[in-house]
């Protein structure tokens, strides 16, 4: 009978540590797994009764909230132009960049300063979200959206003396205010020009000569070359051959810089203003694969960005293992295998415009508790430090005469000295090559940087050059 007894009781305590085990596994040491299922219905009853936060602009502008009509909650944006940077937020697709990105405090789930949130929540009252304030500017906001053209494009502007994002516009876009509708969805998802992409954090392009300003703060840094290093004959006009590639004379772009011909010699400076092609090959092989490999990863690429919302990273080749002589002549000028965001690009800039550092990406100024207390502020301080003050002066100068007298004459805006870069990036045969410019101005104070893509547009210098100086004119105009 004993024997019995314990053997039962041994059954119970067994039973029993079991469960108690299996409740504590799911209820503590997994709970948030549990808790954030995409199938946790439990989230969408409490997205319902949370007062989510409110998002505004970087002067107090609202730019998404949530309303009631006749009983319903709507997700309202009031700019459809920043759809791409806020999101969406729907019980039956999800949410999105911003939207996800910042759920936990649009819910009230992060515990800010305020103890009457914390109490709030101890006593299962009803939610309130944090309200988070954007960098962005919409006055600015939507004067790019209106410069932009509607086919597959992306502008992005900054403060390159802090990072903060000013204005982000991706086009075409979509209406965060009717993605609950599912037939808006479904043309959505069918659209061929992927209007869901933020092409500014997602879209991913060779930059083409844009990318000269990298080479060229490698070759200075490194002391390769100069400034006034001299290039004659072919190694200036071209045609040359690395390694059994041919990079045709037309290339050198000296025949049409800034509506001018250039003869031979000319200067890496020159070379830069008409965006020589052939002068850059040799730049990129005279610094070698190690050098040229670790400018870039100076200047921030295969590496993500720390962001508000995602950001796809920028490569400098698509495989690993030695970089032959074509691969770098080629990625010197901006081809090859690199692929670059508008927002890495933008980031290049900034480290010209801020004498040599590239400071943190902003997109996200404050969050703020229901009280208005401080739940977290804007990151601030330096994130890549690529070349010295003297470098970035060498060749702020050199992008000055870009649009002073070379490719990017068209982005001169009257009264102000701009510094900027054009780029043609070939995106292969049979296809228009997409229009790139990036820019910065005041160039003597920066305080505004832009980058400019226009997907197959042509030429960088007649497409893109325009619209960022459209863009400058604004941004200067809103800014101090």
């Amino acid at each position: 009978m004993n024997v019995n007894i314990r053997r039962l009781a041994v059954f119970f305590l067994v039973t029993f540590a079991i469960i108690v085990a299996d409740v504590t596994y799911w209820q503590v040491i997994d709970a948030s797994a549990m808790y954030n299922r995409p199938d946790n219905q439990r989230l969408a009853l409490q997205a319902r009764v949370v007062r989510r936060g409110i998002i505004y602009d970087r002067n107090g502008q609202v730019l998404a909230q949530r309303i009631t009509t006749n009983g319903v909650i709507h997700h309202y944006l009031t700019d459809s132009s920043l759809s791409g940077v806020i999101g969406y937020d729907t019980i039956r697709y999800g949410k999105s960049e911003l939207e996800a990105s910042y759920d936990k405090y649009l819910t009230g789930q992060v515990a800010g300063d305020s103890w009457n949130t914390v109490l709030d929540r101890w006593e299962h009252k009803p939610g309130i979200g944090d309200n988070v304030t954007l960098t962005i500017d919409d006055r600015l906001q939507r004067e790019v959206a209106a410069i932009m053209p509607d086919t597959p494009s992306a502008a992005v502007v900054a403060d390159p003396r802090n990072g903060d994002i000013l204005a982000m516009v991706s086009k075409p876009g979509f209406d965060a205010n009717q993605v609950s509708n599912p037939t808006y969805w479904n043309s959505l998802l069918q659209d061929s020009q992927d209007p869901l992409i933020n092409r500014v954090t997602s879209g991913y392009y060779p930059p083409g000569s844009t990318f000269k300003i990298v080479t060229l703060s490698g070759a200075l840094s490194s002391g390769v070359m100069s400034l006034n290093t001299l290039f004659a004959g072919q190694r200036a006009t071209g045609p040359i051959s690395v390694g059994g590639y041919i990079i045709p004379s037309f290339s050198s772009n000296l025949n049409d810089c800034g509506g001018r011909v250039v003869y031979p010699p000319i200067t890496l400076e020159q070379a830069l203003i008409c965006s020589d092609d052939i002068v850059f090959a040799e730049v990129g092989l005279a610094m070698g694969a190690s050098r040229f490999i670790a400018t870039t990863h100076a200047f921030g690429l295969d590496q993500v960005p720390p962001f508000a919302i995602p950001v796809v990273e920028s490569h400098v080749r698509s495989t690993n293992g030695p970089m032959s002589e074509q691969l770098l002549a080629a990625s010197a000028f901006g081809q090859g295998e690199i692929h670059v965001t508008p927002l890495q690009m933008l980031m290049a800039t900034e480290a010209i415009a801020d004498g040599g550092s590239i400071p943190y990406p902003n997109l996200v100024k404050r969050v703020t508790a229901p009280d208005g207390s401080l739940v977290q502020g804007e990151r601030t301080g330096t994130l890549y430090q690529p070349v010295s003050s003297d470098v970035a002066n060498q060749v702020k100068q050199a992008m000055i005469q870009v649009v002073e007298q070379g490719s990017g004459v068209l982005a001169q805006v009257p009264g102000v000295v701009v510094a900027g870069k054009t780029g043609t990036a070939e995106t292969g045969a049979g296809e228009r090559p997409h229009a790139w410019f990036v820019a910065f101005a005041p160039a003597g104070n920066p305080r505004v940087a832009v980058a400019v893509i226009v997907e197959h547009g042509g030429e960088g210098a007649t497409v893109a050059a325009p619209l960022a100086k459209s863009i400058l004119e604004d941004a200067l105009a809103v800014t101090h």
